[in-house]
């Protein structure tokens, strides 16, 4: 179609920009579903597979795939067509988009690398289940140089000794069962220097507690892994405790047996919630945070929650002087570069005590000279 003066009338498709950030094909929604479901399936943590729930998540709203109610079995993907059919469009998107979403990616360097090797992950599992082309096999993680860097420098929110004392008074105030609790587990959180969800899932069978010299618990960490950590005396004592009395008074209360009763092993959990079963991640969550609120931390503004607990054991043990690479064992890195995170935070902490005592480091007032 031309105008009057012989020029091409420009049509309004081709006035519009393409969205760069737009795949090239449109992805089958309910065959994406299927294989992400089913690769998450294949994770063994609970906590890997909700991390890669989420991951893939958002890989599906960036390749037009929106939420759905329905949840696709996780298996059988082999013989599912919208599975393949998904697969096979992924597998013919170019290279060039994939690292445009991967420069798309928000957060810190850490963040963004777990979820490329998510969806790394998630195409190498479809590609040789479904003998299809992986089209993110040259994919690399962004800002690699940046990555130990970004460990170091991120923010480690320990509490002081003070606060950690405010807290472990407060829950050892608390009456009943749940006082006995919450002690407990604020004593164990801080002293062995848990996880939440390592908390949640210490079990009775783990505590070695018998020898007053050598008191320890078997933990299971992440991957997988079980370590022996050592247990401070405090946190024994308050162990012991709510052993003796308080964990019996909240077991009883579990009335009501359930189906998956051996899935959830009560019987063996060291903490139980009021109605006499395990504790969650969430419910650790909640009691850390009563406790700082009882404490007056939250009024004064203070950021609680498990991992700060954690985050003080390591900072004070090596203000303490202890060896970086017991700490490393203690809190289960499974790389020094990570527990090197708290060397950074007590140089610091010295470099402010020399700053304030060196006669040599104390600035001069200009005019006094003093």
């Amino acid at each position: 179609m031309t105008d009057p003066s012989g020029m091409s009338a420009a049509t309004p498709a081709a006035d519009a920009v393409a969205d760069p950030s737009a795949p090239p094909v449109a992805v089958d929604a309910a065959g994406y579903r299927a294989l992400a479901a089913a690769f998450v399936a294949t994770r063994g943590s609970a906590n890997t597979r909700a991390a890669y729930g989420r991951d893939l998540t958002l890989l599906g709203e960036a390749l037009g795939v929106g939420p759905s109610d329905a949840e696709p079995p996780p298996f059988g993907v082999e013989s599912d067509p919208a599975a393949r059919r998904a697969a096979e469009q992924m597998s013919g998107i170019p290279s060039g988009w994939w690292q445009d979403w991967r420069d798309r990616l928000g957060g810190r360097p850490s963040s963004r690398a777990r979820r490329v090797a998510a969806v790394r992950a998630f195409c190498r599992w479809w590609s040789r289940a479904l003998d299809l082309p992986n089209p993110v096999e040259d994919l690399r993680p962004p800002a690699m140089a940046s990555r130990s860097q970004d460990r170091l420098s991120r923010e480690v929110a320990a509490l002081s000794p003070s606060q950690m004392r405010r807290m472990c008074d407060a829950a050892a105030a608390m009456p009943g069962p749940e006082g006995l609790r919450a002690s407990a587990l604020i004593e164990v959180l801080y002293g062995c220097g848990l996880r939440a969800t390592e908390a949640a899932g210490l079990d009775v069978s783990a505590l070695h507690l018998d020898d007053p010299d050598d008191p320890y618990v078997i933990v299971l960490g992440k991957g997988g892994k079980h370590r022996a950590v050592a247990v401070p005396q405090v946190a024994h004592d308050a162990l012991r405790r709510y052993l003796a009395t308080g964990r019996p008074e909240l077991r009883a209360r579990d009335v009501k047996p359930r189906p998956d009763q051996q899935r959830h092993r009560d019987a063996d959990a060291v903490f139980l919630g009021n109605r006499g079963r395990r504790v969650g991640r969430s419910d650790v969550w909640r009691e850390v945070n009563r406790v700082a609120d009882v404490a007056g931390l939250v009024s004064e503004g203070v950021r609680v929650f498990p991992h700060a607990l954690r985050h003080s054991c390591g900072t004070h043990l090596v203000q303490a002087g202890v060896d970086i690479r017991y700490v490393q064992a203690h809190l289960g890195h499974a790389s020094p570069v990570t527990t090197e995170v708290y060397t950074h935070i007590t140089a610091s902490h010295l470099k402010d005590d020399f700053d304030r005592a060196h006669p040599r480091a104390r600035r001069q007032d200009p005019v006094s000279g003093t």
